[in-house]
């Protein structure tokens, strides 16, 4: 039996201090069911991560601690503190209500995890900036009252809230001003209640009135904006489908650019004169084609084990939903039968009981009886087990197979892709050769109209004022730009296999992982039939255990 003196626990908190394990274990008992529920609450020892809520409260709390215990919390109060900071908070990513009123606040911080919170009350601290609640876009409730706020800032900050209904800046210095219900009501149009009160259409519309010209202006901004963002949403989706392809940046001349990024040399020869400048036009165009191709051919591809995946997931699925159906009756009619089972045992054993002192021959075939049941119920489990076990083994087979199949399909496009991706490489690779010929020739013939060096423009005699020196400069540039092809070619080549590589280990990770905890589960639910039908055994003079039931027992 867990056993905790709750008074002693909280009396850890009369003077000010921080939260501890204890007195969250002693509230939970305090705070939950009572009786029978409440004995098989906590007869095992608490289980913190397993509340919903709790109120911490008047406990003259300075620190917040130890709340990472309960991870799965909903609503939470610490109200009637005086706690100074908020913080710790990180781990209640399911946390939905927050009440943090009557304490002595002074910054609105470390809240960005609570991404779910709809419910936050800061009512009497000691706030004086409304801030450190970007992420809260599910906002519904906001009490701010009783704070320290002066300025208006906060109307426009709590603009963006569009999930906000429901505010309280009640007895701020802020709210003292003229026009304050005006200015907030204009720019939070989204607001219900002001202190809990419903905003009049009237009221409204009046504010949006006395407004209505800066209203315009900061609703044209905003659009603005959100235009803005969502053609950058756009890019950044469109980038993501591209970097999941592998071919990202391909689209267009970005890896051409990328060359010459590098390859100052190579650039200013591409502008000598007119027909370096077409020469290099040329290039760019094929170049580019090229990879627009490879990029086509990268988006078909990814379409391919898209579709791919989809397929194995629902064969997946549809396996594993099969088996969870037939699973699902053996159980139902497991307990069915339990019931009915045990229904009869409890009967023979109660006249068992009654007739112990009777006719001997009676209790004999009583106690045959009793004992007839209790093997037919070892039987049902032995067989029952067996039954889901072996359901279970069969499936892990299918699951096996099916990832090998997928293995091999999915290992054979990807190989395809990139076979075929090398090619569309070599010929970025060749037309590079191509050009390098050509740039060669071109400048060559352009350095035989000079009759002597000495009328070479200076800026071109260090790159191209003889053979050699042209030679090279071409040389440098050549393997620059190969040098750039071969490392985005070895980019997507290696991105690829470990995307495969890693998938196809994370399917075995996980169908092994769904196995053992699918063998846990039966042998679990057939351990806990088991001890209730021990429980049957009686306390009076007959002694079940010279019943003998090593013929059925589940262990066999």
């Amino acid at each position: 039996m867990y056993q905790v003196d709750t008074a002693s626990a909280l009396r850890e908190a009369t003077e000010p201090g921080v939260i501890t394990r204890s007195i969250l274990v002693s509230l939970a008992i305090d705070q939950g069911p009572k009786k029978e529920a409440g004995r098989l609450f906590h007869k095992d020892g608490i289980e913190l991560d397993g509340l919903k809520e709790i109120r911490i409260e008047f406990l003259n709390i300075l620190n917040i601690d130890h709340l990472w215990l309960l991870k799965n919390l909903v609503k939470l109060s610490l109200s009637h503190n005086v706690i100074e900071k908020i913080e710790n908070l990180d781990e209640l990513v399911h946390l939905k209500e927050l009440d943090l009123s009557f304490n002595c606040i002074k910054v609105m911080e470390n809240l960005d995890n609570l991404d779910q919170l709809e419910i936050l009350l800061l009512y009497s601290n000691e706030i004086s900036i409304v801030q450190g609640i970007n992420n809260l876009k599910r906002l519904m409730i906001l009490n701010i009252g009783k704070n320290k706020i002066e300025d208006w800032k906060h109307v426009i900050y709590l603009r963006d809230f569009k999930s906000l209904r429901s505010l309280n800046t009640y007895n701020n210095p802020c709210t003292e001003m003229d026009g304050y219900l005006d200015y907030l009501f204009a720019f939070v149009p989204q607001l219900i209640y002001y202190q809990y009160r419903m905003i009049s259409e009237s009221d409204r519309q009046s504010a949006i009135d006395k407004h209505y010209r800066i209203i315009n202006n900061l609703e044209e901004n905003e659009a603005k904006v959100q235009t803005e963002l969502a053609l950058q949403q756009e890019f950044n989706d469109r980038l993501a489908l591209l970097s999941a392809s592998y071919v990202e940046y391909l689209d267009e001349d970005h890896l051409f650019q990328q060359m010459f990024s590098s390859d100052e040399a190579g650039r200013m020869l591409s502008t000598i004169n007119e027909d370096t400048q077409n020469a290099y036009e040329e290039y760019k165009k094929t170049f580019s084609t090229i990879c627009y191709e490879l990029y086509e051919l990268g988006l078909q591809e990814h379409d391919k084990r898209t579709e791919e995946i989809r397929l194995f997931e629902l064969v997946v699925n549809e396996g594993k939903e099969n088996k969870q159906n037939v699973a699902r009756k053996i159980v139902d009619e497991i307990l069915e039968s339990k019931t009915e089972i045990f229904a009869n045992i409890k009967n023979v054993m109660k006249t068992l009981i009654e007739e112990q002192v009777g006719e001997v021959d009676a209790t004999d075939g009583i106690a045959a009886k009793a004992t007839e049941l209790y093997n037919e119920f070892n039987d049902l489990l032995f067989k029952a087990r067996n039954q889901l076990m072996s359901k279970e083994v069969i499936l892990h087979d299918q699951m096996q197979d099916i990832n090998e199949v997928f293995r091999i399909n999915m290992m054979d496009m990807v190989n395809l892709f990139l076979e075929n991706a090398r090619g569309y490489f070599s010929l970025l690779r060749n037309s590079q050769t191509e050009y390098n010929d050509t740039i060669n020739g071109l400048i060559s013939n352009y350095l035989s109209g000079f009759t002597d060096e000495a009328h070479i423009p200076a800026d071109l005699k260090d790159l191209c004022g003889d053979k050699d020196t042209l030679a090279t400069t071409l040389i440098t540039s050549h393997d620059i730009h190969l040098q750039v092809i071969d490392i985005r070619e070895e980019l997507m080549i290696n991105r690829l296999n470990n995307w495969f590589k890693d998938y196809i280990n994370q399917l075995v990770v996980e169908e092994n992982k769904r196995n053992r905890q699918q063998i846990l589960e039966i042998s679990h639910f057939f351990e806990f039939l088991q001890q209730e039908f021990n429980l049957l055994s009686p306390s009076q003079e007959i002694d079940l255990a010279d019943i003998d039931l090593d013929d059925a027992t589940l262990e066999d």
